[in-house]
């Protein structure tokens, strides 16, 4: 993982947190730490009757199916299933949200956007931040929590807590998920939204419960991976078991190394490809560095892989994106280069971009 990560910090070593609290997973007494998540349970079991003793946030991905199996087969719980729609579905994203309900049995109750102000929001973050999908990202951090408090359920679960995980600026590890908006994975810009196409109240959904609101509700949000070894490789596995089905039936994406991660949506994808353009690196780094991290690969192996695929934008999502905005691809292309970091890349006469380092090394003078 390269040091242009934003919030990545490295040791005197040159090892970088991420890979530092990996280790930590293999001295952790996870035993004590499933008691733990079972005094949890059995503080909520049955709080509203009948009705639902805990929430989920899930999307229907591999990491959904693992969270409802640990939630609903292994600790018995009652859990509501909480969502966001996406604006372009693939099948496969589809079919493997409603194989969470029919497999396990759950209830799902699922925000759809709405497209006016999502066809909006997607091309005015596009063109003034750089990060297209900020308006679903902001309603998929929001909506659990307003909605779990709506349903009077104070025990909401998540998967993992992304800067402990991969590197960011909150990396201490907690099981508490309070201060999960404040990660800057959705970045908190607001007043730049507002113009005479987008008020306050269209953007009322994306609004994050405040720390005081959650506490006066009682709210208790967690980090299923505090709790259990978190490993996206083998919560695929385990998602493969109770029917969950991987892209390559449907769609091959080009710029990615694998066919089972962020697969319900392929306009969602390019937010984590530009990534590449301002940090150089994108998807395929991100799943390299987790596979050498679980011993499945060495670096030397995925250098190449990376090298090939990372700096690839798979013409569908472009496609799709231009196809919701409205934008041409000259007018898309056009907001691209405003992207592109000038330390790490540079443009030739006829307006291609070529990255001045190389996978592994780094900037090469």
């Amino acid at each position: 993982m390269p040091d242009t990560r934003p919030g990545l910090v490295f040791n005197d070593k040159g090892i970088c947190k991420a890979c530092i609290n990996f280790e930590k997973q293999s001295k952790t007494n996870w035993k004590d730490r499933f008691e733990e998540l079972k005094k949890i349970c059995e503080k909520y079991r049955g709080i509203n009757g009948d009705g639902y003793d805990c929430a989920i946030a899930v999307s229907g991905g591999k990491d959904s199916h693992f969270q409802t199996y640990i939630m609903k087969e292994k600790l018995k719980m009652n859990p509501v299933l909480l969502s966001v729609g996406n604006i372009d579905w693939t099948n496969t994203g589809r079919e493997n949200l409603e194989n969470i309900s029919e497999s396990f049995g759950c209830d799902i109750i699922q925000f759809q956007p709405n497209r006016k102000i999502a066809k909006k929001m997607f091309r005015k973050a596009f063109e003034q931040i750089g990060s297209p999908s900020w308006y679903l990202d902001a309603l998929i951090y929001a909506f659990p929590a307003k909605m779990a408090m709506k349903l009077d359920t104070k025990l909401l679960v998540y998967g993992e807590d992304v800067n402990y995980t991969y590197g960011g600026k909150h990396d201490e590890e907690t099981p508490s998920a309070l201060n999960q908006f404040d990660n800057d994975v959705v970045k908190p810009v607001w007043k730049e939204w507002f113009d005479k196409e987008i008020s306050e109240k269209d953007l009322e959904p994306t609004k994050f419960p405040t720390y005081e609101e959650c506490k006066e509700f009682g709210l208790d949000p967690i980090y299923l991976s505090y709790f259990v070894p978190w490993n996206s490789v083998h919560n695929y596995q385990v998602a493969q078991r109770w029917g969950f089905k991987h892209l390559n039936h449907e769609y091959e994406r080009e710029g990615s190394i694998d066919e089972y991660d962020q697969i319900d949506s392929l306009s969602y994808m390019l937010n984590p490809y530009l990534k590449f353009l301002k940090f150089g690196h994108s998807v395929a780094t991100d799943n390299a560095s987790r596979w050498i991290r679980y011993g499945i690969k060495t670096r030397e192996e995925m250098i190449p892989i990376v090298e090939e695929r990372d700096g690839k934008l798979d013409q569908g999502i472009v496609q799709k994106f231009c196809d919701f905005t409205g934008l041409s691809k000259k007018e898309f292309w056009d907001i691209m280069d405003k992207w592109y970091n000038r330390d790490l890349f540079e443009q030739d006469n006829d307006g291609v971009w070529h990255p001045k380092f190389k996978v592994g090394t780094g900037l090469v003078i």
